[in-house]
């Protein structure tokens, strides 16, 4: 029988404090690299490409997701990550993988969506595959396998975590199109205001991360860091 974990020394409200302090206090080198894929993403948009655009937009969610959990990693080890670093994330020898893993992610959470308790099962099973890639250097496979380890017995909360947000961002978005609309000024709004969210989103699986090794393995966040 698996020894059961202890309880652990982080909680939902804590990790949600330390994903907004994170996204305050690099602010402008995190809300920088999100404008800049939002706007390729928002123009192919506005071309009504149709499944084009969609393809677009995935691509550019998941280069903005491994690019700020490089950010996030580096600021979790007490450096300050500043945006052209970050985005030259995307010339890495592993980006091309790492994009692939994120965008089946992406894809497969979106699909399960159709019979809706499939996100809540896949998100924080899978919370963790870019970091994991990231860091450990592993193929496809490995990074969804090394992020079910790594969750394991964590999960509840790690999906607290991502809730809590989504139902926190969900309302604002809620608000601002009933107060402007769907008209020019509400779409801007709107772009400016997924940016501000996805910055904060951004930041969670980095934190997972690191907690997990912390706590299950004993490697600190400078470690973890020195490994980029």
């Amino acid at each position: 029988m698996a020894t059961p974990l202890p309880v652990p020394s982080w909680t939902v409200t804590s990790v949600l404090e330390r994903s907004y302090t994170l996204a305050r206090d690099n602010f402008t080198a995190f809300f920088t690299v999100a404008v800049i894929f939002g706007a390729v993403s928002l123009v192919v948009s506005i071309l009504s490409l149709g499944l084009l655009a969609g393809l677009v937009g995935l691509v550019c969610g998941v280069a903005t997701s491994i690019c700020l959990t490089w950010g996030t990693l580096q600021a979790i080890a007490g450096r300050k990550p500043e945006w052209e670093p970050m985005l030259r994330q995307v010339q890495g020898p592993r980006f091309g993988w790492m994009l692939l893993t994120g965008a089946i992610q992406y894809f497969v959470v979106a699909v399960s969506a159709i019979v809706v308790i499939g996100p809540l099962f896949l998100i924080p099973l899978w919370a963790v595959t870019i970091p994991a890639m990231m860091v450990e250097r592993t193929d496809v496979g490995g990074a969804f396998n090394r992020s079910m380890d790594l969750t394991a017995g964590r999960r509840l909360p790690i999906l607290g975590a991502f809730l809590l947000w989504f139902v926190i961002f969900g309302i604002g978005a809620i608000v601002l199109v009933t107060l402007l609309g769907h008209g020019a000024l509400g779409s801007l709004v709107m772009w400016i205001y997924g940016a501000l969210a996805g910055i904060v989103l951004h930041t969670l699986p980095a934190i997972f991360y690191v907690l997990l090794r912390e706590e299950k393995e004993g490697v600190t966040a400078g470690q973890i860091a020195a490994a980029l």
